[in-house]
């Protein structure tokens, strides 16, 4: 079995999995394996004792690393199964149902129409909820339709490019790795009393795993809206300040919109505030750059396959130039 051919069906499988099905329905989303992660989090979060903040600090390091084994682990079992039978079919099905868990299109469009769809104040402020941490209870309608834009742009990154990313670097296991890193950031990666030391661990894993794939998003944002894609741009133009996600300055800068996390940061001063067609702009930039990433992955897997190809075959040559070279010295 060829795994750099495998890989590359798991990843287009996915990937209409992903367009066509999406995630499950959220009546069923208990049941959804990357829910548990959260859940396991918050069971450890309920039982640790406050007050020390060295013992919350090595446990922010303890389960972080334990729920890794817990959810990693299983990804490598499952796929020896078919590796073990030389089962290439089977293979290629279970790490495509696997990959599929880390990331999500569909949901960021579900979601954000939810938002964008909602009539009075009270649903809107519902659907919002659902895919942002902040309080919401105060926000008007302009804010909670910035705060969907926010989400998606920030989940450009997380839900798509990130998971996408180190599945083509490092197979079903980089992306669940990603997946459980980035789920738990968001469990606990709060610099709140609660959270400060015992989610420590968890948003610093986060920052550096999505250092290059959040500038690859950002480009991505820029390029899709045809805007420059120099993201020095957006911090000395100011569309954003240091606090603000690039992401987020991006999407702005490509909807010409204002977003705003009351008392964290304002980008886009200059524009007028955020409304539901922003919302519907937000969810086609996140779908076309997940198309020119996706593409872009599809390349280099395929780029790699024909490097490994060459690389075989130049060994192959150099052992058959041995072999003939000790033949002859054999006869000398």
């Amino acid at each position: 079995m060829n795994f750099l051919l495998a890989h590359l069906a798991i990843f287009v499988i996915a990937i209409l999995i992903d367009v066509t099905v999406g995630d499950p329905p959220e009546r069923t989303e208990k049941y959804y394996p990357i829910v548990w992660i959260s859940r396991l989090m918050y069971f450890f979060d309920r039982i640790t004792k406050r007050g020390d903040a060295r013992k919350e600090k090595i446990l922010g390091v303890v389960y972080p690393i334990l729920i890794l084994f817990i959810f990693c682990l299983p990804c490598l079992m499952l796929l020896r199964i078919p590796i073990h039978y030389h089962n290439g079919l089977l293979y290629v099905v279970l790490g495509a149902l696997i990959f599929k868990m880390t990331f999500t299109v569909k949901g960021l469009e579900r979601y954000g129409r939810y938002a964008m769809e909602a009539v009075d104040l009270e649903a809107k402020r519902e659907a919002v909820g659902k895919i942002v941490g902040r309080d919401i209870a105060d926000l008007d309608r302009e804010h909670l339709d910035s705060a969907a834009v926010e989400s998606i742009a920030e989940n450009i990154t997380d839900s798509v490019i990130a998971p996408l990313f180190y599945f083509v670097f490092f197979g079903v296991f980089g992306a669940m790795f990603y997946r459980v890193i980035n789920t738990l950031d968001a469990t606990v990666g709060y610099k709140t009393t609660r959270y400060r030391h015992f989610g420590w661990f968890s948003a610093k894993a986060d920052d550096v795993l999505n250092y290059v794939p959040e500038r690859i998003a950002a480009f991505l944002i820029l390029l899709s809206g045809g805007s420059s894609t120099k993201h020095g741009d957006l911090r000395n133009r100011g569309y954003a300040n240091e606090t603000a996600p690039l992401t987020i300055a991006a999407m702005s800068r490509v909807l010409n919109v204002k977003l705003e996390k009351v008392g964290h940061y304002v980008v886009g001063e200059r524009f007028k505030g955020a409304r539901s067609e922003h919302i519907a702009g937000a969810i086609r930039t996140a779908k076309r750059s997940t198309f020119v990433f996706a593409l872009v992955c599809i390349v280099i897997m395929i780029l790699l396959h024909y490097l490994y190809i060459s690389y075989s075959f130049l060994l192959f040559k150099t052992q058959i130039y041995t072999d003939l070279h000790g033949f002859f010295l054999l006869l000398g």
